[in-house]
């Protein structure tokens, strides 16, 4: 991190034996669809970054256990965010989400989702069982009881 990249070449997506990414720290607005070719990939992380959306792709990456997306500016999430089903750890707090995709629902081995500091105004019934696990953190949202 802390290159101030504003971007990534679409390049990246031949480093396809890639465990981990660590690109915290930079002023990236965008990721190349080129990201989805990185499927070794199990720890990515975008704290700090200038992200408002994620390429679809994002959910080739089956094999990541953490995504930490911290600090972004991101409103919304692909659906394919669900193919993740790996992902034990997802971090999305401070960002501007107001909604998430009803398929976050099936990131079941997820042992935290932080969502501290969004825009969410309620959830999607699929995550029920997220949150009856224990596993979300939602302080900082305002959601309606």
């Amino acid at each position: 991190g802390n290159n101030k990249l504003t971007e990534l070449p679409p390049e990246i997506g031949n480093l396809t034996a890639l465990t981990e990414l660590n690109l915290r720290n930079n002023k990236l607005t965008e990721l190349p669809p080129e990201i989805g070719n990185l499927t070794a990939l199990t720890e990515l992380y975008l704290h700090d970054n200038q992200l408002t959306a994620l390429p679809p792709e994002i959910g080739n990456l089956t094999s990541l256990t953490e995504l930490d997306l911290e600090s972004n500016g991101l409103t919304e999430l692909p659906p394919e965010i669900g193919n993740l089903t790996s992902l034990t750890d997802l971090n999305l707090s401070k960002n501007k989400q107001t909604e998430l995709p009803p398929e976050i629902g099936n990131l079941t081995a997820l042992t935290e989702l932080n969502l501290w500091n969004n825009k969410l105004k309620e959830l999607p019934p699929e995550m029920k069982k997220l949150v009856d696990r224990g596993v979300v953190i939602l302080s900082g949202n305002p959601i309606k009881g």
